[in-house]
């Protein structure tokens, strides 16, 4: 990266521009996954209208709240949150694994479940006869987690990855540890220098780990620099950039941050931040989940006994490194910011973001209600910073449709003609909910191609996350090196499309953080 696209991030509150949507790009070769339509990439010729959807909060959240004496935290700062910490499908266990904060600054557990939403404690004989994974030390307290489930690894030992930030006296530093079974870790080394709330991901596309770094930007505020290598345990970054007008070799270098198009908030005339950055492979692409921290600051809080207001944003990235995000910065998930509500501030997806539930996502997120013995602005004994604003933590989850993040929406009648696409495949399906539906191909001069016209077309009606798309006479797409797709929507909505050899649809795509239907993290 040229040091002068680093000063400009570092230093400004423009849009970031991400470089695979301004430059020219006649024909795009698919090759795994669901193709989602969260930008114009893909697109030469649109007349329908992009909308962007929220998840459905699950109607009786929480699904954790405290319950054992670590997670009350004898009343303080009670809580059983992701902090990111993570929430995986283990498909050797065949059970879903939510590990958490317990207690506010206290413990890192796991809680099991079945079905996602009943959840038990088991006794994993770590730290006495509780759940908890990693053993207490004394004067060291936890801050921020990542823990990962990595089903690629060659090494069973390191099947599980985990970042731990702690503060022990002055000294503030992150740890990494692996474990073959999720329960019992091996510490490993140290990172190099980071801020709480830091954490780490895994790009396949490009089979690096990276990590996303915890920085403060002049004039920005809380932002995120960006460290990649191509080994989990590999040496670590060795310095910190005070300043982004050079590249500082070994360094993270800028990397997110919000923008001009972030809001303002009237209730607490505060500029937006970019309090944390989580990704992961789903379908085709990395998805983000941007946390934005629309205050008030630490201290406004402890006086009020009020959480932070954090909404979580989404961002798709198609290079894992640049950040494409709806330029409408409606919340995917909006704390509520009312008194009383167990999701009043301080949102945290968890690690791995998201889990496929036959048809849906299902995203897992820890809450701050802010209940408290703790009166506003009194500091509790149990952590140096024990305050209401850090109480009240409990999981829940929030749902959407399969690959509906947007949709390419008509009230009437409307198309959509992709680029040349270059094709190998047999089969072409469509994630979609219209009255009628019909599908042509298009050769590189816009001709139709014989027998794939719309007229020969097999039109589709209804609402369906999984369909093929056929012709008369034709289930097969044609023999040839490829081709523009042009879709014709009668009143409704297209969410993705893919290209497969599977004749049932199986899309060789990446699932987040897997899924009991597939039994894997990937669409095969």
């Amino acid at each position: 990266m040229k040091s002068e696209f680093a000063k400009e991030i570092y230093s400004s509150k423009e849009i970031i521009p991400v470089p695979y949507l301004s430059g020219e790009c006649s024909e795009i070769e698919i090759n795994e996954g669901r193709q989602l339509f969260v930008d114009d990439y893909l697109i030469e010729h649109n007349t329908c209208k992009r909308i962007w959807h929220e998840a459905v909060p699950y109607k009786n959240n929480p699904v954790l709240v405290p319950e054992t004496e670590i997670e009350l935290d004898n009343g303080e700062c009670p809580l059983t949150v992701p902090f990111n910490d993570g929430v995986w499908f283990d498909p050797q266990d065949k059970c879903y694994k939510m590990y958490y904060h317990a207690g506010w600054f206290h413990g890192t557990a796991l809680a099991i479940s079945d079905d996602g939403i009943n959840w038990t404690r088991p006794d994993l004989g770590v730290v006495g006869n509780t759940n908890l994974i990693i053993p207490l030390r004394s004067g060291f307290e936890r801050d921020g987690s990542l823990i990962w489930l990595d089903q690629h690894s060659d090494n069973a030992e390191e099947r599980w990855k985990m970042f731990l930030f702690y503060r022990h006296g002055d000294e503030e530093f992150g740890e990494l540890y692996t474990s073959e079974d999720g329960i019992h870790w091996d510490f490993r080394k140290k990172t190099g220098p980071c801020g709480d709330n830091s954490s780490f991901l895994y790009d396949p596309f490009r089979g690096k780990w990276v990590f996303s770094v915890r920085e403060a930007f002049p004039g920005v505020g809380r932002a995120r620099t960006y460290f990649a290598r191509d080994q989990f345990i590999d040496e670590p970054w060795k310095n910190h950039a005070e300043n982004f007008n050079e590249i500082i070799p070994d360094a993270p270098i800028p990397w997110a941050r919000v923008d001009c198009l972030d809001t303002f908030e009237e209730a607490t005339q505060f500029d937006p931040q970019l309090y944390d950055l989580n990704a992961v492979a789903y379908e085709s692409l990395m998805l983000g989940v941007f946390a934005v921290f629309h205050g008030p600051e630490n201290g406004d809080c402890e006086v009020l006994g009020c959480p932070k207001r954090i909404d979580l944003h989404l961002g798709f990235s198609r290079d894992g490194f640049s950040w494409s995000r709806p330029s409408e910065r409606k919340s995917f998930l909006r704390c509520s910011r009312t008194e009383g509500d167990w999701d009043r501030g301080y949102l945290h997806a968890a690690g791995g973001i998201c889990l496929v539930f036959k048809d849906k996502l299902r995203f897992y997120y820890g809450a701050w209600s802010g209940k408290s013995k703790l009166k506003p602005g009194e500091k509790g004994a149990s952590s140096r910073v024990a305050y209401a604003m850090y109480a009240g933590g409990s999981t829940g989850f929030a749902e959407m449709r399969r690959d509906g993040f947007a949709s390419l929406s008509t009230d009437s009648n409307g198309e959509v003609v992709t680029k040349y696409l270059k094709n190998s495949k047999r089969y072409l399906f469509i994630n979609a909910n219209a009255q009628s539906l019909r599908v042509e191909l298009l050769d590189k001069n816009n001709q139709v191609i014989s027998e794939y016209s719309f007229e020969n077309a097999v039109p589709f009606c209804g609402d369906s996350t999984l369909q093929r798309v056929e012709w008369k006479n034709h289930q097969e797409l044609p023999a040839c090196e490829g081709f523009k797709i042009r879709f014709v929507v009668e009143r409704g909505d297209l969410y993705a499309f893919w290209l497969t050899d599977d004749h049932d649809g199986k899309s060789g795509g990446y699932l987040a953080a897997g899924s009991r239907d597939y039994g894997t993290d990937v669409d095969r």
